[in-house]
């Protein structure tokens, strides 16, 4: 699968909405970003660079601690209170900023380390420049966690609606995103993200 990082995903999906306001047939037909030739893939629109199976490195060598195909979700029996308040309290800030449209505190949340923050900018600007983003995860689990890292599992619902036109494209899968321990606090590092399959 393709390795992307932060909302050049969510781009892909904003250009999936556009293209399919569209009256191109051609481009219904082949649902990738106009501009990079990226193709969605059998999963959903958005596609972060996810191991098809948990317990493998993926290209950068992050090891997601569970597979994303399926499966229990179990939390780490590890995780000291006062760690998992603050893990939590980092997320919320990483997913509620960006759902607010607040670039410099999303920005904030994330970790120089595994983000080129310059980039992540760019793209959140273009993105938010013509669209309204809004993450709603659900069953956040701590599955697994170490003093340096920690990997946060939810159930994701992304709504990309055009400023415009009012029309909104809903996906949802399952997600793990890895937060860092920079100094004291958290901060998003990477994301992995597998879409619900589309209904038959």
């Amino acid at each position: 699968m393709k390795k992307t990082t932060g909302l050049i995903g969510v781009a892909s999906l904003a250009l999936l909405l556009s293209a399919c306001s569209g009256d191109d047939d051609s481009a219904k037909k082949n649902p990738g970003s106009i501009d990079d030739g990226e193709q969605t893939n059998e999963y959903g629109s958005i596609d972060h660079g996810v191991t098809d199976k948990g317990d493998k490195a993926n290209e950068d060598g992050d090891d997601v601690g569970f597979s994303l195909d399926g499966g229990s979700i179990e939390e780490a029996a590890n995780v000291p209170a006062e760690q998992k308040e603050a893990i939590v309290q980092a997320f919320n800030q990483y997913i509620d900023t960006l759902n607010e449209g607040d670039v410099d505190a999303y920005l904030e949340s994330l970790s120089s380390d595994g983000y080129d923050l310059d980039d992540e900018r760019a793209a959140t600007e273009e993105l938010l420049a013509t669209r309204e983003l809004t993450r709603t995860p659900t069953e956040l689990t701590i599955v697994k966690y170490s003093e340096e890292e920690a990997q946060v599992f939810t159930t994701m619902e992304t709504t990309v609606k055009d400023k415009e036109s009012g029309k909104q494209d809903v996906s949802k899968g399952r997600q793990v995103t890895v937060m860092t321990n920079e100094n004291g606090k958290w901060k998003a590092k990477a994301v992995h993200y597998i879409g619900d399959p589309e209904p038959q």
